[in-house]
């Protein structure tokens, strides 16, 4: 039966059908606002186009049903991250303003809704002109607004955030200027019973913030911190964004006590902070930012015990945040924010003697976030499968907690949200203690016992290695004892000095002079943290007596990006470096390790069980361009001879297909029956979502078969649920980037391919010259291929004597052999 029929049936009048689809569309959204599940805002979306689709054009309400769909797209956008749905929405809003005449009462709110999804492409893509447009429309939309309207003072607002947006990527101070003005009119303009005005009084403290750091005028910092004031007791006390509000003021106060030393400012600040994260009626994700900043602040007054107890409470809320309801900038923040309470807190524990507590906690917090990022290695992927009701019951309620507050209206309506979120906290936290009652769900997203972690340790140690301002250890794990050591001279304040150098050069000129930089790092690293782990392993006899012992690196904080395995002293004859005193790996948590150990057992009794002894060889000689670049990645001229020189040494061993420039899809296919794969090609780091970290690959598209990039993601490598895999070499690749901007990540391309079920991988930690990439690859098949199978496990030494051939021709080149890598068992 069609849409007439229906609505015959149901008495509704032909012409009335759009305007019910739109009133249906509203309906979904608004349970979308209340309960955050994906469906109903897609479902909100669907009834709009339907409603649209059947107007003739005559409707004088379809420019609004128009400005709704382009709504509900941007919505979806900032949930899901997809372009796609931006765009569209930047299209329907064009068209809702061409629809709309130019004297027209509702035109100024159309152009300030096509001004915001101007703005949002821009934070996306950085271009410029997206920017620009963004800010004429909006002085449009101003010019349009009656002095009275009651939206004037939020198209204003709307305006004055662009501005600043310009300020801070061009520098022009005239923006900031223009800016601060127009959020004064802002300010001027909103009624004292305004439901924003704590919002537009917020923004425009943070631009007087903003002018304090460029200029350093201490009225802007103190008239700042006025109207941050004004903003909190302007908010309702159980308002979902008094959090965000209360941590603005305490970062203010924070910035305050910067300046001047008073230190009632930085206690202040702490108050502040602490009271937001005590908002329950908001996201859990501006709880974890205020509590998070707060952690630092006690660590400056040293009140350990309360960090120990906010750190924990922190960490308990994880399950509750829910990276997939926030916007993808949002994403990256909490996921880093996390690792960084997590080393908070070791710190605080360690400095207490809590050391077993402190390693559970980090071991927790990196586990879970790397099952928020790859959905299907996660404790709810597992419930789903044997607890479908129960674990729909949980994910239900996350996504109402974590539901979008800015949209939520005002009155009973949001009283009534406001009440329900309540509800659902509760009610979540209730979920959480049954699912633990479940058998074999006891620690449903706790992570591991200091006992279940050591059960993985058959040989070696572990060592967590953690950097934060309040202090530096090292956690030491084998199998039978857990062991720290305080480093005092792996200071926060030297180890950011280390990490925000630049490395790189093109110049062969200063060649010289970074690697003899780099020789004084690994030189500091040795003498401040590797030097202390390598005598305490060795006192402690939990090695074999004979070979070198093993030990599997797990950076946290500021560590997270340093090179423990190549440290030392790189002259010739010392032996005063990790190469000749241990066999070293990575791994991103000790959970990953177990799992890698499990999927080594499981390829090698396939591998008895059928011939599978099969090799990928994939290799990009040279890339196209990707969507966004001014230029292809440089070209890999020695890849081919790097092919060559692998298929001589495999050929008598196992069957080997190489691939020349393929797809993502036939390497996909590949991979589900080698044993060994490897890459030789680029790598790209997806900053705000790592699982769409991967490799560059590539495919012809359109008519003219134009050839693209094709990534190659962790993520669609993790679904593969590979049965055989036991190498990933990752050649020549730059798979995972050492800036302290980054400090806290957890997945890189590299350590992605081991969580993604690649017991053993080889990688690059920076870009490879082709001529080293080939004598280090070409060694170390030959010495896992030609000893005997068992050699598969010994990978990681394979790989150290690799790297120390190419290391022995030129000690005083770190940089040119230092980046080789090996993750996993």
């Amino acid at each position: 039966m069609d849409i007439e029929a229906l609505a015959a049936e149901a008495g509704i009048d032909t012409e009335d059908i759009p305007d019910l689809f739109s009133k249906l569309a509203m309906s979904a959204y608004e349970r979308y606002i209340q309960t955050g599940g994906k469906d109903d805002i897609s479902e909100a979306i669907d009834w709009a186009k339907q409603g649209i689709d059947l107007e003739n054009g005559s409707n004088s309400l379809l420019r609004q049903w128009l400005n709704n769909l382009g709504v509900f797209l941007e919505t979806r956008y900032e949930r899901t991250g997809e372009m796609n749905d931006l765009e569209e929405a930047i299209q329907i809003a064009q068209q809702a303003v061409k629809s709309t005449p130019g004297d027209h009462p509702d035109l100024a709110a159309m152009l300030n809704n096509l001004g915001n999804k101007l703005e949002s492409r821009y934070e996306q893509t950085g271009e410029m002109r997206d920017l620009e447009e963004a800010i004429q429309i909006a002085q449009q939309a101003v010019k349009s607004t009656p002095g009275d309207h009651p939206d004037l003072a939020a198209m204003l607002n709307n305006l004055g955030n662009m501005l600043e947006r310009r300020y801070k990527r061009m520098g022009e101070i005239r923006d900031l200027e223009e800016a601060i003005q127009i959020a004064r009119q802002a300010v001027k303009s909103t009624p004292d019973d305004y439901p924003d005005l704590a919002g537009i009084l917020n923004n425009l403290g943070n631009k007087l913030k903003n002018r304090y750091e460029q200029t350093g005028e201490m009225r802007d910092l103190e008239e700042a911190i006025q109207i941050a004031q004004q903003a909190v007791k302007s908010m309702p006390g159980d308002h979902p964004d008094l959090a965000a509000m209360l941590n603005n003021l305490g970062n203010k106060l924070e910035s305050r006590y910067e300046r001047t030393g008073e230190m009632k400012d930085l206690e202040k600040a702490s108050a502040y902070l602490l009271e937001a994260w005590s908002c329950l009626n908001a996201v859990p994700f501006h709880r974890v930012k205020a509590a998070a900043k707060c952690l630092e602040l006690l660590a400056k007054q040293h009140r350990v015990d309360q960090g120990i107890d906010i750190g924990r409470r922190i960490l308990d809320l994880l399950p509750s945040v829910h990276t997939g309801a926030l916007d993808r900038n949002d994403q990256q923040f909490v996921v880093s924010t996390f690792a960084g309470v997590a080393s908070n807190l070791c710190s605080f524990l360690l400095s207490a003697n809590r050391s077993s507590e402190a390693l559970e906690h980090l071991e927790q917090s990196r586990a879970i976030i790397i099952s928020q990022l790859l959905d299907n290695r996660s404790d709810l992927s597992s419930l789903r499968q044997d607890h479908s009701q129960l674990a729909n019951q949980y994910q239900s309620l996350v996504d109402e907690v974590n539901a979008p507050t800015r949209q939520i209206t005002t009155g009973v309506a949001a009283a009534l949200l406001r009440k329900r979120r309540q509800e659902a906290a509760a009610e979540l936290d209730t979920c959480l203690k049954e699912i633990r009652c479940v058998p074999g769900y006891e620690r449903f997203m706790l992570g591991q016992t200091v006992a279940e972690m050591q059960e993985c340790i058959t040989e070696g140690s572990i060592v967590v290695i953690n950097i934060t301002d309040f202090r530096s250890d090292a956690i030491i794990v084998s199998n039978n004892s857990l062991r720290t050591i305080v480093l005092p001279e792996l200071s926060a304040s030297k180890a950011r000095l280390w990490v925000n150098k630049d490395w790189s050069t093109k110049k062969r000129s200063e060649q010289r002079g970074k690697n003899d930089q780099f020789l004084d790092y690994l030189s500091w690293l040795w003498y401040a943290c590797v030097k202390h782990i390598v005598a305490e392993i060795s006192a402690s006899k939990t090695h074999p007596s004979e070979g070198l012992p093993r030990v599997w690196w797990i950076g946290s904080g500021l560590a997270s990006s340093m090179l423990f395995h190549a440290a030392g002293v790189h002259t010739r004859g010392s032996t005063e470096n990790a190469y000749c005193r241990l066999i070293s790996s990575y791994t991103p948590s000790i959970k990953e390790l177990a799992y890698a150990q499990n999927q080594a057992k499981r390829a090698q009794e396939v591998l008895m069980a059928q011939d599978t002894n099969t090799m990928l060889i994939a290799a990009m000689p040279t890339s196209p361009k990707g969507p966004g670049d001014e230029k292809a990645p440089k070209e890999l001229p020695r890849v081919e001879k790097e092919m060559r020189e692998i298929l001589t040494l495999t050929r008598s061993h196992m069957r080997t297909t190489v691939y020349t420039h393929p797809s993502t899809n036939q390497v996909l296919e590949a991979l589900k029956t080698c044993r060994i794969a490897h890459f030789a090609c680029h790598g790209t780091s997806d900053y705000s979502d790592p699982s769409n970290s991967g490799l560059i690959l590539q495919k012809s598209t359109g008519l003219d078969e134009r050839l693209v990039q094709d990534r190659l993601t962790i993520q669609r490598v993790s679904d593969l649920r590979l049965r055989y895999a036991e190498i990933a070499y990752l050649s020549a690749c730059s798979t995972a980037g050492n800036k302290a901007a980054r400090s806290d990540e957890v997945i890189h391309v590299v350590s992605g391919f081991q969580v993604a079920g690649f017991p053993h991988v080889v990688g690059c930690l920076w870009p490879a010259g082709d001529l080293e990439c080939v004598k280090v690859a070409k060694r170390f098949y030959s010495l896992v291929l030609q000893r005997n199978q068992s050699a598969i496990n010994e990978a990681a030494s394979a790989l150290q004597e690799a790297v120390m051939a190419v290391r022995a021709e030129d000690l005083s080149m770190p940089l040119n052999w230092a980046q080789f890598v090996h993750y996993g068992v």
